[in-house]
């Protein structure tokens, strides 16, 4: 008898092996755990893979753009190169040329007369004003020999200032803004005594532009000279207008004391300087000597 050939397992009887299921991960705690996804079932099909796309290529390195500061920079520079060598150039071209003559002016210039030419320039010796700008004090006459100074003289340097000057006259504030609105630039005085004589010269120098004043001056205080003197002008200065001169008159006056006196007054003028003279004396002034003393104060000017 035969023994019977155990039949082979066939493959749906072959065991499968049994793996251990991997514990399932705990959940956190605090949290719930989430509900399970809805798992299809496997498809035969294989999923759709996407394709993977083929690597980048490289980028070009000598098709990356430039940056444009530099070039504008660039061109600026090589610009103003340009119009420098370009100016340079002409400029030597322009030196290096023989300058072309102007033709000959085809009308005759004028010719002047000698009468209307500018005359020469004075030296120092010959310009009274270079004398006239300088020490004032030096211009005035000297004291006369045998002659003694006043017991109060106007001055002790020979400068005579404004104050002094104006307080003189009768209403001294008015005469130092006379003096002042007239171009009043500084004074000189010398005075002496000659016996009972009393003398006093003036020189009253106003600015440049105001030579005017001169005149004006003089005119302003010949009715005063009249009036003191009694007489009119007695002599006038030679070649000068009529108010140049002298005024000496019989007109006696008084002091407060009482006793009498007279006055006599000289005026004459040069440039923008004014000579003024004051004589007092008990007795009568005669105009010739007062004259020669204006004569001789006007030739040091």
């Amino acid at each position: 008898m035969s023994t019977p050939t155990p039949a082979e397992p066939g493959p749906e009887a072959a065991a499968e092996p049994v793996s251990e299921a991997a514990p399932a991960p705990e959940p956190e705690p605090g949290s719930e755990p989430d509900a399970a996804p809805d798992v299809e079932p496997a498809r035969d099909a294989a999923p759709d893979v996407e394709p993977v796309p083929d690597a980048a290529p490289a980028p070009d390195v000598a098709s990356a753009p430039r940056p444009r500061g530099r070039t504008v920079k660039i061109m600026a520079a090589a610009l103003a190169l340009g119009v420098l060598g370009g100016a340079g150039t002409g400029y030597a071209v322009q030196a290096a040329r023989k300058p072309t003559p102007l033709p000959p002016l085809a009308v005759t210039q004028p010719a002047y007369p000698t009468a209307h030419r500018a005359a020469p320039a004075l030296t120092a010796a010959e310009d009274d004003m270079v004398k006239t700008d300088g020490d004032l004090t030096k211009l005035l006459v000297p004291v006369p020999s045998g002659a003694k100074p006043w017991d109060v003289p106007r001055s002790d340097d020979g400068w005579y200032d404004l104050y002094d000057l104006s307080s003189d006259f009768t209403k001294p504030d008015a005469e130092m803004k006379y003096q002042l609105s007239h171009g009043f630039r500084r004074a000189a005085v010398q005075t002496w005594m000659q016996g009972d004589v009393s003398y006093e010269v003036d020189l009253i120098q106003y600015r440049h532009d105001q030579e005017a004043s001169v005149d004006q001056f003089i005119l302003d205080q010949e009715q005063y000279a009249t009036t003191d003197t009694g007489a009119a002008q007695a002599l006038a200065f030679p070649h000068t207008t009529s108010e140049f001169g002298v005024y000496a008159g019989p007109k006696e006056l008084h002091h407060d004391d009482g006793s009498g006196y007279y006055r006599g007054f000289g005026y004459a003028g040069h440039g923008d300087v004014c000579v003024v003279i004051y004589v007092e004396s008990p007795n009568r002034i005669a105009p010739g000597p007062l004259l020669t003393l204006l004569e001789n104060q006007m030739e040091r000017l």
